[in-house]
């Protein structure tokens, strides 16, 4: 059974993951899936249905009650091809490695705080004597609190496992188009 905690834990998680909400998050999502053309179907690039023809016909060889099921091995086959040649492309043109920057407390920051600390640690000082203190030691006042700075941890390649993917799922459509077509070719050919 699910708590009431552990509904109210769900439903405020819930509010977080609902995509981008802004006019300009929105429009660099809407674009996500143009990166590589990948996820376009075969069929929609020029040139492709008679590829996928050309290969499906040389499938069939004397039997042409299978070219609907060599259509299909041809278009797994033929979006494989166009798999590897996107992921050879982009082995061509790496892209930099990109780090994830993270926030850390400034020099400015750590001079106030070593300050503090040594103003706390005399049992008789006042804000006087802190704010000399501060002066001494180099604080600036409008000196920023933290900074950016670029961490060593490497942001993942999502385009690197999105052709995994994209492979993956032509395997599996080709090796069942394959098992499909094997399967028809033992039977009794139709006449």
């Amino acid at each position: 059974m699910t708590s009431e905690g552990q509904r109210e834990a769900n439903r405020r998680n819930a509010t977080r993951s609902t995509g981008p909400r802004t006019a300009a998050g929105k429009a660099t999502a809407r674009l996500n899936a143009r990166r590589h053309g990948l996820a376009a179907p075969l069929r929609s690039e020029p040139g492709a249905d008679t590829e996928i023809e050309d290969l499906a016909a040389a499938i069939t060889g004397a039997r042409p009650d299978l070219l609907d099921l060599a259509r299909r091995i041809a278009e797994a086959e033929l979006d494989l091809r166009r798999i590897w040649q996107a992921r050879l492309l982009l082995t061509k043109f790496p892209r930099p490695a990109v780090f994830r920057p993270k926030m850390v407390a400034s020099l400015n920051n750590k001079i106030f705080k070593s300050a503090l600390s040594r103003a706390y640690r005399r049992k008789d000082a006042s804000l006087a004597d802190l704010g000399q203190l501060l002066h001494e030691m180099g604080w600036d006042p409008h000196g920023p609190d933290h900074v950016i700075e670029p961490s060593k941890r490497r942001l993942p390649d999502r385009d690197a496992s999105a052709f995994e993917r994209y492979e993956r799922r032509a395997l599996s459509r080709r090796k069942f188009a394959i098992r499909d077509f094997d399967t028809a070719r033992l039977a009794e050919p139709r006449t």
